[in-house]
């Protein structure tokens, strides 16, 4: 892929993952979404799918890919205990745990604007 189709990608995943945190903060509201919204599992949301997809044969060699792992199976493990609070209907716990899970992704996507400047900076138009 070519420098810029990365950069393309990794937008969308970016997206991807803003879109999902929108629906998981809607979940929190209140408000009925469908499960494949806001999947529990880091490989079924469209991020994910991505990641561990395109984005893994092109960038899981680097430190930085490796760190955004990290946040994004973290996040799904706070999701996991979110969703689960908001099974049994403990509002009040599920409004603490979604702002870890806001921080979390604040941090994710923070390390998202690292790898795309790692890609700007990369010595090749191809990966």
């Amino acid at each position: 892929m070519t420098k810029n189709e990365a950069l393309s990608q990794l937008r969308h995943a970016k997206s991807a993952h803003i879109r999902w945190r929108a629906y998981v903060q809607a979940m929190v509201a209140g408000l009925e979404i469908e499960e494949q919204r806001a999947p529990v599992h880091q490989k079924d949301c469209d991020f994910g799918r991505w990641f561990y997809g395109e984005g893994f044969k092109a960038f899981g060699h680097w430190q930085i890919y490796q760190d955004v792992e990290y946040g994004h199976e973290l996040l799904h493990e706070v999701y996991h205990m979110l969703h689960r609070v908001l099974g049994e209907g403990d509002l009040a716990r599920a409004a603490m745990i979604m702002e870890q899970l806001v921080g979390i992704s604040n941090s994710l996507l923070a390390m998202l604007d690292l790898l795309n400047e790692e890609i700007l900076q990369a010595g090749t138009d191809n990966f």
